[in-house]
């Protein structure tokens, strides 16, 4: 597949004409449905939600991109499509690569399975060669700094635990595009920190970032470029400081 590139610079993730429609009919009771179909009714085809509509913009290999927009503006669903966990209902999402998505706190997790079970699952899933995942086990939990739950079941982690551990699986194996969806919201101002350094880190080494906050500060100092969502569309796309300012200016949004 030939990739679309800006000069020398070739592309990690493009989409054209994106779009994903959620009926809401489908979330009607059973009872609902069978009704429906006994009494030979069509479900109305323009009943549902717009998550995103003719969405266009591509990330370049080695980019730190910021992601910016309100509760239910379409960025979670974005993320999604990018992950592989849903597919759109129009346009296109090309990705370059391997994708490692931190889209939740604890995303992924089996809550019945230990640290150090869920660093197996959750690193094999990404495939991760066994070797390496033994051979990185003590680094994910020195990074996490809870070396001594690493054999406790996650559903007794707080989320800041989980969060810790999310984020250390991300930073000790290798992949080409890192996704960052609000994973330090929960964490303490000194292992966000430590965070944010590890990210630029990865910025540094040419790996491909997509990071999303509500705290702009943090999009701010991670991001090269930013792209804003409004009701599923882009607003704007840009430099982080005017896309930002923009998006601030518009909102009233104050840094948390």
């Amino acid at each position: 597949m030939v990739q679309h590139s800006n000069g020398a610079r070739p592309s990690a993730v493009s989409a054209t004409g994106l779009g994903k429609h959620y009926r809401l009919g489908e979330l009607q009771s059973l009872g609902s449905a069978l009704r429906r179909v006994l009494r030979g009714q069509r479900a109305d085809p323009r009943a549902g939600l717009e998550a995103l509509s003719e969405v266009d913009f591509t990330v370049w290999r080695g980019e730190a991109m910021g992601l910016v927009g309100t509760n239910g503006s379409g960025k979670s669903t974005l993320l999604q499509l990018l992950a592989g966990t849903t597919v759109p209902t129009s346009g296109i999402m090309r990705v370059w690569g391997r994708v490692l998505p931190l889209l939740a706190v604890g995303h992924g997790f089996h809550p019945e399975l230990t640290g150090r079970e869920n660093v197996w699952l959750f690193a094999s899933s990404l495939g991760v060669p066994r070797q390496l995942i033994g051979s990185r086990m003590d680094a994910v939990s020195a990074f996490a700094e809870i070396e001594r739950h690493m054999d406790t079941p996650v559903k007794r982690f707080s989320s800041g635990m989980l969060s810790r551990l999310s984020f250390a699986i991300a930073m000790q194996f290798p992949a080409d595009i890192y996704v960052f969806d609000e994973v330090l919201a929960v964490v303490d101002g000194e292992f966000q920190a430590r965070c944010i350094e590890a990210i630029r880190a990865l910025h540094r080494q040419g790996r491909t970032v997509i990071f999303v906050s509500h705290s702009l500060g943090q999009v701010a100092d991670v991001c090269e470029r930013v792209m804003w969502l409004e009701n599923g569309s882009v607003r704007d796309l840009g430099p982080a400081a005017s896309v930002l300012a923009a998006y601030q200016s518009h909102h009233g949004t104050a840094e948390r």
